[in-house]
Protein backbone atom coordinates (compact mmCIF):
# COMPACT_ATOMS: atom_id res chain seq x y z
CA UNK A 1 0.00 0.00 0.00
CA UNK A 2 0.95 3.46 -0.78
CA UNK A 3 -0.30 6.76 0.78
CA UNK A 4 0.75 9.32 -2.32
CA UNK A 5 -0.98 12.32 -3.45
CA UNK A 6 -0.04 14.50 -6.76
CA UNK A 7 -1.90 17.55 -6.92
CA UNK A 8 -1.51 20.49 -9.76
CA UNK A 9 -3.15 23.31 -9.86
CA UNK A 10 -2.55 27.39 -9.08
CA UNK A 11 -2.24 28.67 -5.43
CA UNK A 12 -5.05 31.34 -5.09
CA UNK A 13 -3.79 33.11 -2.10
CA UNK A 14 -0.28 34.63 -0.84
CA UNK A 15 1.52 32.25 1.70
CA UNK A 16 2.38 32.92 5.55
CA UNK A 17 4.60 31.69 7.61
CA UNK A 18 3.72 30.65 10.72
CA UNK A 19 5.45 29.12 13.50
CA UNK A 20 3.64 26.91 15.89
CA UNK A 21 6.15 25.81 18.01
CA UNK A 22 10.04 26.11 18.81
CA UNK A 23 11.82 25.42 14.97
CA UNK A 24 8.10 24.18 13.69
CA UNK A 25 6.99 26.28 10.78
CA UNK A 26 4.27 25.59 8.65
CA UNK A 27 2.66 27.48 5.98
CA UNK A 28 -0.46 26.38 4.23
CA UNK A 29 -1.44 26.77 0.73
CA UNK A 30 -4.46 26.96 -1.04
CA UNK A 31 -4.81 25.17 -3.87
CA UNK A 32 -7.29 25.72 -7.26
CA UNK A 33 -7.07 22.45 -9.31
CA UNK A 34 -9.18 22.38 -12.53
CA UNK A 35 -10.97 19.25 -12.87
CA UNK A 36 -10.32 17.21 -16.10
CA UNK A 37 -13.82 16.56 -17.09
CA UNK A 38 -17.04 18.75 -17.98
CA UNK A 39 -19.45 18.74 -15.59
CA UNK A 40 -23.61 18.10 -16.41
CA UNK A 41 -24.21 21.97 -17.68
CA UNK A 42 -20.61 21.56 -19.84
CA UNK A 43 -18.43 23.39 -18.26
CA UNK A 44 -15.13 22.71 -16.06
CA UNK A 45 -15.68 22.60 -11.90
CA UNK A 46 -12.68 23.54 -9.75
CA UNK A 47 -11.50 22.07 -6.86
CA UNK A 48 -10.12 24.61 -3.79
CA UNK A 49 -7.74 22.36 -1.88
CA UNK A 50 -5.52 23.18 1.51
CA UNK A 51 -2.38 21.23 1.60
CA UNK A 52 0.86 22.20 4.76
CA UNK A 53 3.85 22.09 4.09
CA UNK A 54 6.33 22.22 7.26
CA UNK A 55 9.91 22.82 8.16
CA UNK A 56 12.10 23.54 5.31
CA UNK A 57 9.00 23.00 2.71
CA UNK A 58 7.05 25.67 4.61
CA UNK A 59 10.34 28.14 4.09
CA UNK A 60 10.82 27.51 0.77
CA UNK A 61 7.42 28.11 0.26
CA UNK A 62 7.30 30.86 1.84
CA UNK A 63 10.46 32.11 -0.47
CA UNK A 64 9.16 30.54 -4.00
CA UNK A 65 5.41 30.81 -3.95
CA UNK A 66 2.99 33.48 -3.95
CA UNK A 67 -0.53 34.42 -5.56
CA UNK A 68 -0.69 33.04 -8.78
CA UNK A 69 1.58 30.35 -9.21
CA UNK A 70 1.64 27.03 -10.89
CA UNK A 71 2.50 24.48 -8.66
CA UNK A 72 2.66 20.74 -8.35
CA UNK A 73 2.39 18.94 -4.92
CA UNK A 74 3.54 14.88 -3.95
CA UNK A 75 2.21 14.70 -0.71
CA UNK A 76 0.21 11.89 1.64
CA UNK A 77 -3.05 12.00 3.22
CA UNK A 78 -3.26 12.16 7.21
CA UNK A 79 -6.18 11.17 8.52
CA UNK A 80 -7.29 12.39 11.98
CA UNK A 81 -10.68 13.02 13.89
CA UNK A 82 -11.81 16.17 15.49
CA UNK A 83 -14.14 17.16 18.37
CA UNK A 84 -16.45 19.77 17.39
CA UNK A 85 -17.37 22.58 19.76
CA UNK A 86 -20.61 20.51 20.14
CA UNK A 87 -18.88 17.52 21.20
CA UNK A 88 -19.03 15.98 17.89
CA UNK A 89 -16.36 14.05 16.55
CA UNK A 90 -15.57 14.36 12.89
CA UNK A 91 -12.95 12.86 10.31
CA UNK A 92 -10.38 15.10 8.80
CA UNK A 93 -7.99 14.29 5.76
CA UNK A 94 -5.48 16.52 5.74
CA UNK A 95 -2.96 17.09 2.98
CA UNK A 96 0.61 17.18 3.90
CA UNK A 97 3.29 17.94 1.25
CA UNK A 98 6.16 16.35 0.79
CA UNK A 99 8.12 17.92 -2.59
CA UNK A 100 6.99 20.92 -4.41
CA UNK A 101 7.45 21.27 -8.02
CA UNK A 102 7.45 25.39 -8.97
CA UNK A 103 6.37 25.33 -13.10
CA UNK A 104 6.84 28.72 -13.24
CA UNK A 105 10.50 28.65 -13.18
CA UNK A 106 10.72 24.73 -13.91
CA UNK A 107 12.65 23.96 -11.01
CA UNK A 108 11.74 21.49 -7.59
CA UNK A 109 12.01 22.00 -3.69
CA UNK A 110 14.77 19.38 -3.77
CA UNK A 111 16.62 21.42 -6.34
CA UNK A 112 16.55 24.20 -4.01
CA UNK A 113 17.36 21.92 -0.93
CA UNK A 114 20.25 20.67 -2.79
CA UNK A 115 21.48 24.08 -3.93
CA UNK A 116 21.50 25.47 -0.30
CA UNK A 117 23.20 22.33 0.87
CA UNK A 118 26.19 22.81 -1.67
CA UNK A 119 26.30 26.54 -0.98
CA UNK A 120 26.12 25.89 2.94
CA UNK A 121 29.23 23.38 2.64
CA UNK A 122 31.13 25.67 0.23
CA UNK A 123 31.26 28.08 3.29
Amino acid sequence: MYNYLMLVGTITKDVELREVAENKRVVVLDMAVKREFRNAEGSYDTDFIKVSAWDFLADIAKEQVKKGSKIGIKGRVSPHIEQLASGAYVPINELIAERLFFFDRNISSDDILREKNINAEQE
